[in-house]
């Protein structure tokens, strides 16, 4: 059994509302009724009277919640006494955005600044990067969007202007066909509607900056892009600016727990912080 079923447990105790709880846990309000399901069908047994405006423990819920909260402590306390014995380690995590814009570069320096320091790097989802981030099995989290959390510290570790470029041969035809779209968020998504509503359609749909520009390379085409990648660019392919998107730009953020348990984190966290991107 999967000891986050008896944490979600826990945690629709002490809310008594599934939503809440799907809200304090960073998942989905089904996540949250689907794990409850499993540990009923686990333990043959209802765990909660499900009201309308009320959730209330069954008194086999009522039996479980001691063993819960004794199984789960114990294990954190494992957990927190192994991270102490084993303490050379810092585990990444990263959107695919943040991760092509800034993991590499994160990875060299931990490597060159932190030899002794064993790394990991994932690539999750913003959702997964946020449970993982507050379960502590990510210590570095890396998006291009905010993370609202009050035991979280987010620092903005760059920032560059978006602009909608054509690579390849220049032409005076914006369409669909030669459109690669990436989603740089609700805002640039917004300006290149309001200004150019045929971009509506993509010939590719992707959150991937090295997919995007490898398809760009070679096939040709129009998208928004940072910058920064034009030094990239103009050595694999022709690249022009058609215009640049006014007040919205590209932000990668340093997501970390406020509370640092572990001996030599806070050294890789400030030093990761003052990396100027590349």
């Amino acid at each position: 059994m999967d000891i986050r079923f008896l944490t979600t447990f826990i945690e629709v105790t002490k809310t008594r509302h599934f939503g809440k709880a799907a809200e304090n846990l960073y998942l989905t309000q089904s996540a949250v009724s689907a794990r409850i399901k499993l540990l009923e069908e686990y333990f043959h047994t209802t765990l909660f009277i499900r009201q309308r405006n009320s959730i209330q423990l069954t008194q086999s819920g009522e039996k479980l919640l001691p063993f819960a909260r004794q199984l789960c402590a114990t294990l954190n306390d494992a957990k927190q006494e192994l991270q102490v014995q084993s303490s050379e380690y810092a585990v990444c995590g990263a959107t695919q955005l943040a991760s092509d814009l800034f993991l590499p570069q994160t990875l060299t320096h931990l490597h060159k600044h932190f030899p002794d320091f064993s790394v990991k790097a994932d690539i999750l989802t913003l959702d997964a990067l946020s449970r993982q981030l507050h379960e502590r099995v990510t210590d570095l989290a890396f998006s291009t969007e905010p993370l609202k959390s009050e035991d979280v510290n987010s620092v903005i570790l760059f920032e560059q202007p978006l602009g909608l470029y054509r690579v390849g041969e220049p032409s005076s035809q914006i369409n669909a066909e030669e459109f690669v779209a990436i989603d740089w968020g609700a805002k640039a998504r917004d300006w290149l509607l309001t200004a150019y509503p045929q971009l509506r359609d993509a010939k590719l749909r992707t959150n991937s900056l090295s997919l995007a520009l490898n398809n760009l390379c070679t096939e040709g085409g129009i998208a928004v892009l940072p910058v920064n990648v034009e030094s990239q660019l103009r050595d694999r392919a022709p690249l022009t600016l058609i215009e640049p998107i006014d007040d919205v730009s590209l932000k990668v953020y340093l997501h970390t727990m406020k509370q640092i348990r572990r001996i030599g984190l806070a050294d890789i966290i400030t030093s990761v912080s003052s990396i100027a991107p590349k």
